[in-house]
């Protein structure tokens, strides 16, 4: 499918370098404010289907759980828009963990894929001791080290789990290394990482908006797009 055809299904939400007008606005605020201007690697993001703990709001980090039927849906459907957006054959980088390898391994039944490669710096963020305890838990265990936090940057307070320095360094050393057009399968928090790092974006401002499971992620020419699954 050409490249323009492909444009017309995006919508835009950043750019890497925002212009003056977009300052102080939010995300949602910005979409038409979206045209990177630096020459970076195309990347196709998707997110892992919703897993068992997705739904019970239990942390997974580097643990696992099974995907739900509307997560192995939430694949497939991911699967037919990489087909239809005339992307078989492109490479494909995947984090080794187990929900993203069966959400690959759906997507393959709907896109044929070029050469996979697993990468362990795709992996989601390491929570350390907070890992299968619930969000319920967490904040009645460790009130004191939420406090002051938000919706997700509490997910770097774990004591002895990963700083977001560790891995927006880990997300760029493999960002550093494409050298054209890549699907990475990978997850909701090293998502928002490697969207801060890809968009020269504050912590912050990368962190909040969502990354969700029913859509695709379009990173190109400094710029991020939202790519809707059939």
């Amino acid at each position: 499918m050409p490249r323009g055809e492909r444009q017309r299904t995006e919508v835009r939400i950043f750019s890497r370098r925002p212009n003056s007008n977009t300052r102080g606005r939010t995300p949602q605020s910005a979409l038409k404010f979206c045209e990177g201007k630096i020459r970076t690697p195309e990347i196709y993001l998707v997110r892992h289907g919703e897993t068992e703990w997705n739904r019970s709001h239990r942390i997974q980090g580097s643990l696992d759980s099974p995907l739900t039927e509307l997560g192995r849906e939430q694949a497939q459907r991911s699967g037919r828009t990489l087909a239809r957006l005339g992307l078989a054959g492109l490479p494909v980088s995947l984090s080794p963990l187990g929900r993203t390898r069966a959400t690959a391994a759906i997507l393959a039944g709907e896109v044929a894929f070029g050469p996979v490669t697993v990468e362990p710096r795709l992996r989601e963020l390491a929570l350390g001791s907070w890992e299968g305890l619930t969000f319920a838990q967490v904040q009645a265990r460790f009130p004191a080290l939420l406090e002051g936090t938000t919706q997700h940057t509490w997910y770097f307070q774990a004591p002895d789990g990963e700083s977001f320095e560790a891995a927006r360094n880990r997300v760029g050393g493999w960002l550093g290394e494409q050298t054209g057009p890549v699907i990475a399968v990978a997850h909701g928090m090293i998502g928002r990482v490697l969207r801060a790092r890809y968009l020269d974006l504050p912590r912050e401002q990368a962190l909040a908006y969502p990354l969700g499971q029913d859509v695709i992620w379009h990173f190109r020419d400094g710029g991020m797009a939202v790519l809707p699954v059939d």
